[in-house]
């Protein structure tokens, strides 16, 4: 197979001589440019059959865009819910708006704890723990000197108010440098499931940051972004100082299953749109049309195309309600202004997962899953003025209720995802949600001595959530 490619070089030269003795000038370019061209299609051929033999470079494949592919999407990520992390938020606290656990100021530290433990116990990782710390070391001050020079410059506040320095998210950028550096030391170099551990933490401590309203969305997308990097890079500056020292000998080849069995965990984000022209098209000045979708799925396959697995996801749209007009007078009276909090739904579905692989890593992928859905209660708060801010000592005032009762409810999707490495990978989605509520509507009526609100049943309306989500996907395979 060697030889084939040597022929063609061989022949190419021979032409080339002859060429240059007895053809003019401008054809002799010409035909110079034909056989180079030709010349470099068999060389490409001849690496194909015998890649050892002849050079390959593919943009793509390079280091510069193997280190730099997640973060960027995290980047993206957190660039596109800046305009929705209130919305986020609000399922936060509505769902569980008194959470209060603080296993993320532990959690964090947990990956980087499991290297150096390791290494103490005299499990061998990919490099000694000399050079496995300067590594770490590099990483930490990027990652510290960049959080902080952002933090300080851009100063977003919290959501809970207590300070200007919420973007991005330290902790995060933490956790995920720490679970990159255990990644790099044993889950490319002893077993995958290390790298799946170590991620698991730093994903848990990123929502922690978010369910203790400390940090936004945008600010865990960008924190975890940062982390990676900084790792890869201070791993890049680590190579070019030690070079080969400190480097341990592969264990064993572990080549990329392209037909194995693609059991997965996954975090996806979306765009939703509903498949009618308004969610809540029988309430006059109320609309509904457009949202956001989270969520994190998973499978275990049991053959290279079919599995079974669920996902858990959250879809909320955003009320308008600028056309509301509450004809009550002494509404007029106490409030300035009123909004609908957003309609959010939660759903548990599990079945089948499918998934076609395809050349050069991609895959074709596919679901049909059913359950239950459970929405959240939501209100239209009046605004209060001035003079009943302080009579009531409050801001503002539930006026309307809405109760969405749970309901069976099922999604099916299809995607196209690429494999950018061994354990990791990314996809683009689409998914239909289907699930048809009961809405009780209630009015205040009363307040009673401990200042709790008093509802009475005003009526019940039927809404079709149904909508189509298009987002992104972070693969992690476990394989």
């Amino acid at each position: 197979m060697q030889r084939f490619g040597e022929d063609q070089i061989i022949v190419s030269r021979v032409l080339l001589t002859y060429i240059n003795k007895h053809m003019t000038s401008l054809f002799r370019k010409r035909l110079f440019l034909t056989i180079s061209a030709t010349a470099a299609i068999f060389s490409v051929r001849a690496q194909q059959i015998a890649p050892d033999t002849v050079p390959h470079h593919n943009f793509w494949q390079s280091k510069a865009v193997r280190i730099t592919t997640v973060p960027v999407i995290l980047f993206a990520g957190s660039a596109l819910t800046w305009g929705e992390r209130k919305n986020v938020r609000e399922l936060r606290n509505r769902y569980i708006p008194t959470f209060r656990y603080h296993f993320d100021d532990y959690m964090q530290y947990v990956p980087a704890v499991a290297v150096f433990g390791l290494n103490a116990a005299g499990v061998k990782g990919k490099h000694t723990l000399k050079r496995a710390f300067f590594s770490y070391a590099f990483s930490a001050v990027i990652m510290g000197v960049t959080v902080n020079a952002i933090k300080y410059t851009a100063k977003v506040e919290r959501p809970d108010g207590s300070e200007a320095n919420s973007f991005p998210s330290g902790h995060t950028a933490n956790s995920f440098m720490n679970a990159t550096f255990l990644h790099k030391e044993y889950g490319q170099y002893r077993h995958p499931l290390y790298s799946v551990g170590g991620y698991a933490m730093s994903t848990a401590t990123a929502i922690g940051r978010q369910l203790n309203n400390r940090h936004w969305v945008s600010d865990v997308l960008a924190g975890a972004g940062i982390g990676i990097l900084s790792t890869e890079l201070g791993y890049l500056i680590a190579e070019k100082v030690y070079k080969d020292k400190g480097e341990r000998p592969v264990l064993h080849k572990d080549p990329i299953p392209v037909d194995g069995k693609p059991s997965f965990l996954e975090m996806r984000m979306g765009f939703a749109t509903a498949t009618t022209k308004d969610l809540t098209g029988k309430v006059n000045g109320v609309k509904a049309k457009q949202g956001f979708n989270l969520g994190v799925e998973g499978a275990w396959f049991f053959h290279r195309n079919i599995g079974v697995g669920g996902e858990f996801a959250f879809t909320s749209f955003p009320i308008n309600d600028d056309g509301l007009v509450i004809d009550d007078p002494d509404v007029a009276e106490i409030s300035d202004a009123h909004y609908t909090q957003p309609m959010g739904i939660r759903y548990l579905h599990a079945g089948p997962f499918f998934s076609v692989p395809l050349p050069h890593n991609w895959f074709i992928t596919g679901k049909l899953l059913a359950g239950s859905s459970l929405g959240a209660d939501g209100n239209v708060v009046l605004v209060l003025n001035e003079t009943w801010k302080e009579l009531l000592e409050m801001n503002e005032f539930p006026y309307l209720r809405y109760k969405p009762e749970a309901t069976f409810s099922w999604s099916a999707g299809v995607g196209i995802q690429k494999r950018i490495a061994r354990n990791l990978g990314i996809k683009a989605y689409a998914s239909y949600f289907d699930s048809d509520h009961n809405f009780d509507i209630d009015i205040v009526d009363d307040v009673d001595a401990d200042g709790t609100f008093i509802f009475k049943n005003i009526g019940q309306e039927r809404v079709r959530f149904n909508h189509f989500v298009f987002g992104l996907g972070l693969t992690a395979f476990i394989w």
